[in-house]
């Protein structure tokens, strides 16, 4: 056999594969002999040297420390042809050592051999899977092992230009990490796997195994797909403290809508308190415990991978998710239920909302005291945070009708495009988002057509504020004043406490307004281009699709759900805006109190405290001074700030990554890198790369680059040509409010902000999800 392989003066390695070696527990890593470079005259002697590695003194030392019976041991031998190695390494699916969401790659010049025996030096690979970044360590490598006919196997010099260059090209580490991801796949679990690549860059696997020593039930997986939209950046502990609360309860209180038991609820306790994580200041879904609670209330795999599609969650875990026939049944009528109950839900969520939140602003009755204040905070938000389980079951039911949309028209127009679906839901009309930009675009058409106007806010925003408060100026004034009233809490990074909201500080209204006033977008121009992309979808619907056919009154009932949906999710959650912002004028009050007790220096390092401290102060009268602590805790956020971390991590406990160091990341200035098409068009621009957005940055006419959006970015996306964002999905606000605007967008671009840079030419196409470097026209 050996002889059809490889030829008459084969040479091979014989290499050991016991029953035990290589498992999810014990890898046997060294314990049994594997010999190289065998010809056929040493070839028997060779095999029995192997198999009688099985029963060295080491091997069964090894058997025992770790368990494992020492009779019956069953013994196989793996007989390979030998790879002419030029270099070599080994490969980890997941990173054992750091960020478990990473591979890791080490790889050095030669024979495996050296690698797996610390006989040469090596570089090492970290390989960010999602964004598919890079971060190498090149060491200088003076060695290599190789075989050298008569001799054997010697370590040889590397050539010192060589020896400073990296070992393995990126193709070659990307080509290495793909065929990582299948043996993963393959084995169930992840995979430790080692490799060669020959003179002409032909890539071998030699051997892949399960990595040991990991219990995946303690593995703690960070992601921030989709929640990084309402807490990007840097978010301070009392932001973190309270929205983990809110998470909790509003979460608990889902559960009990899709009828899981209380006794069940109690049991996963420990779930719902930690749906999210506070890591080096960022918040993080803590993803585990969602598909352990998420699997109480689904039904099925397809059901769990809507929700991952409608998050825009990359690398999800549907697949290994099981789902008992028992939490089948239930979940299938608890969903039953909440869609005969589904528009009665809404209506009672919204009134009981205008109630609950007209309450929480009436703090200014319960200023005597902190402990009065503090009471009325618990007693407000208990009663806001009651109804909201309703917001899930919509948000439920609105990801699932959006699924059966794609589905229907898939079914009955297959050649229809594939953002068909987006644009039929283009101009619904009535939602929050569109409405703050709508008014914004009316203010700003009643200042061009009055020329003091146009002067007044030439002035320094404070000045023009103050100004606009005299008589002359009051029909202006107080339709700004109706406007902060009704929208302002509508800003970038609404939902993070600690952001100044527009309604509070006027001043950045008039900032964000004169900004408004450099662009040409007006609001029947808004207004067109909506209607003008829906009706272009609902034609081609028609045309398609007689409105009698069975086919066709089903679609646009699912249309119709999908809309309703929608609309509600957006204004649903603007009305967790304004509830959060009445929060964050509580907790500024219950910080003034600590000024004036010397508990703090200033009003706004409340926002550095946690809820348990705020609580401690208004209820117990704890009065210690905590200047100290928000100094520290000052320094450490600053230093945060510097950090780039990954969209995902993983680790177990006591094994917590630490990211001291930013990626290496590729910037390219070539290529088309294809993303998520959310919202159609084509647009050939230049770029402006936004990652500390301000409501004054200057995008007209430009394609707005960014890691994420929240709503506040609407006020910028309705001054530029297009947007290219790293994270969203097709119902992101990103896409909602692209769509609405009528502008090409694309999300899920990976490393968007670092491959671009602010005046690169761009092409962005919202049809083909595509976005490339393009010549700029002379």
């Amino acid at each position: 056999a050996c002889t059809q392989i490889a030829g008459t003066n084969y040479l091979v390695a014989v290499r050991s594969s016991a029953i035990a070696e290589d498992g999810s527990v014990a890898s046997f890593a060294g314990q049994h002999d594997s010999l190289l470079y065998v010809d056929s005259e040493s070839l028997g002697i060779s095999l029995l040297k192997v198999i009688a590695s099985g029963w060295s003194f080491a091997a069964l030392k090894y058997r025992c420390l770790q368990g494992l019976p020492l009779k019956g041991v069953q013994f196989a031998v793996v007989v390979q042809q030998m790879v002419a190695a030029e270099k070599s390494g080994v490969g980890f699916s997941m990173n054992i050592a750091g960020n478990m969401a990473d591979m890791l790659l080490v790889a050095g010049y030669g024979l495996g051999e050296g690698i797996v025996a610390d006989k040469v030096e090596t570089d090492t690979y970290t390989v960010n899977r999602q964004m598919r970044l890079i971060d190498t360590e090149v060491a200088h490598k003076t060695s290599a092992v190789v075989y050298s006919p008569g001799i054997g196997l010697a370590v040889v010099p590397v050539d010192e230009t060589k020896g400073h260059q990296p070992t393995l090209s990126e193709a070659q580490v990307f080509e290495v990490c793909d065929y990582m991801a299948s043996a993963e796949k393959l084995l169930g679990t992840p995979a430790d796997i080692e490799f060669s690549f020959d003179a002409d860059g032909k890539l071998y696997l030699l051997q892949m195994r399960p990595i040991t020593t990991l219990n995946r039930d303690k593995i703690k997986i960070l992601d921030n797909t989709n929640i990084v939209e309402s807490y990007p950046g840097i978010t301070l502990p009392l932001t973190y403290s309270f929205v983990a609360d809110a998470y909790q309860k509003v979460f608990s209180g889902s559960a009990g809508a899709f009828m899981v038991a209380p006794q069940t609820i109690k049991k996963y306790a420990l779930v719902f308190e930690n749906l999210l994580e506070h890591f080096d200041g960022r918040i993080y879904y803590r993803l585990d415990n969602w598909y352990r609670m998420l699997s109480l209330v689904h039904n099925s795999r397809k059901s769990m991978e809507a929700w991952e599609q409608a998050v825009g969650l990359a690398d999800g875990a549907a697949d290994k998710v099981n789902f008992s026939f028992r939490n089948k049944f239930r979940a299938g009528a608890a969903s039953a239920k909440l869609i005969v109950n589904y528009k009665r839900g809404n209506k009672r969520f919204f009134k009981e909302f205008t109630h609950n939140y007209t309450l929480l602003r009436g703090y200014q009755e319960n200023l005597a005291s902190p402990a009065a204040l503090w009471a009325h905070y618990e007693k407000s938000t208990a009663l806001l945070f009651k109804p909201w389980h309703l917001t899930i079951v919509n948000d439920f039911i609105a990801f699932k009708a959006f699924g059966w949309l794609q589905g229907l028209i898939k079914k009955y127009m297959p050649e229809a495009s594939a953002g068909l679906a987006n644009d039929l839901l283009c101009g619904i009309g009535g939602i929050d988002s569109e409405e703050t930009i709508l008014s914004v675009l009316e203010l700003k058409e009643e200042v061009k057509q009055n020329p003091e106007l146009v002067q007044l806010f030439t002035l320094p925003a404070a000045e023009t504020w103050k100004v606009l408060q005299q008589e002359k100026h009051k029909a202006f004034y107080e339709k700004a004043c109706s406007y902060l009233e009704k929208f302002g809490d509508r800003t970038l990074a609404e939902l993070k406490l600690e952001t100044k909201s527009l309604r509070r500080n006027p001043e950045i209204f008039i900032g964000m307004l004169r900004n408004q006033l450099l662009s040409d977008t007006t609001a029947a121009g808004f207004r067109g281009k909506q209607q003008q992309i829906r009706e272009g979808a609902e034609a081609a619907v028609s045309q398609k699709l007689k409105w009698w056919q069975p086919s066709a009154m089903a679609l646009n009932a699912m249309l119709r759900l999908a809309r309703y949906g929608l609309k509600q999710r957006e204004n649903m959650r603007f009305c967790r805006t304004r509830g959060y912002s009445a929060v964050k004028d509580i907790f500024l009050e219950v910080g003034k109190m600590m000024v004036g007790e010397k508990v703090i220096d200033a009003q706004e390092d409340v926002f550095y405290l946690t809820m348990q401290d705020l609580k401690s102060f208004c209820t117990e009268g704890n009065r210690d001074s905590k200047a100290a602590l928000i100094a520290g805790l000052k320094a450490r956020y600053e230093k945060y700030g510097t950090l780039t971390l990954p969209d995902r991590i993983m680790y177990m406990d006591g094994s917590v990554p630490v990211f001291d160091k930013n990626k290496k990341k590729v910037s390219p200035k070539a290529g088309t890198f294809q993303g998520l098409a959310v919202s159609k068009g084509a647009v050939d621009a230049e770029a402006a790369v936004i990652t500390e957005p301000r409501l004054d940055a200057d995008v007209r006419g430009k394609i707005l680059v960014s890691k994420m959006t929240d709503p506040g970015w609407v006020f910028l996306m309705a001054q530029a040509a297009g947007m290219v964002c790293e994270k969203g999905s097709l119902l992101s606000h990103t896409a909602i409010v692209g769509r609405e605007l009528g502008i090409p967008v694309v999300v899920g671009v990976a490393g968007a902000t670092s491959i671009f840079k602010n005046g690169d030419y761009l092409h962005l196409d919202g049809d083909a999800g595509t976005v490339a470097f393009k010549p700029k026209a002379v």
